[in-house]
């Protein structure tokens, strides 16, 4: 069995952090405090780890050779459309009163789902 990189130690490593101050941020936020200031800090308080998780996906994904790279490309392509869907007929559901407000969560939760079925199709399509 293969030994995993230290890249992945360090791409699971910024992800549990990221995913920790998203969570402490949802939390601080509930109640936030009266000044604009921290509630604007709060509220920016993910972005640091964010950002370096999509520099370190950027930076696997052009480590791809050029199939691994179209599997992937098809994969969100899939995803961003599926996703695009989702949040608009969300909408409407709104408007007809049948689901209450849309959690950014669920957004994460929809990409995610998405992509995976994404992957599983461009994949077998290639095989």
């Amino acid at each position: 069995m293969p030994k995993p990189s230290r890249n992945w130690f360090v791409v699971i490593a910024i992800a549990l952090v990221a995913s920790s101050i998203d969570i402490a941020a949802s939390v601080l936020l509930r109640h936030p405090p009266p000044a604009v200031g921290k509630r604007l800090a709060l509220a920016l308080m993910p972005l640091p780890g964010n950002i370096a998780l999509l520099v370190l996906a950027i930076r696997a994904i052009r480590r791809l050779d050029e199939f691994q790279r179209r599997v992937h490309f098809e994969a969100v392509t899939l995803s961003f459309l599926s996703t695009g869907i989702a949040v608009f007929i969300y909408g409407y559901l709104q408007k007809a009163q049948i689901a209450g407000p849309l959690n950014a969560g669920l957004v994460w939760a929809f990409m995610l789902l998405f992509y995976v079925i994404g992957y599983f199709v461009a994949a077998s399509h290639y095989r």
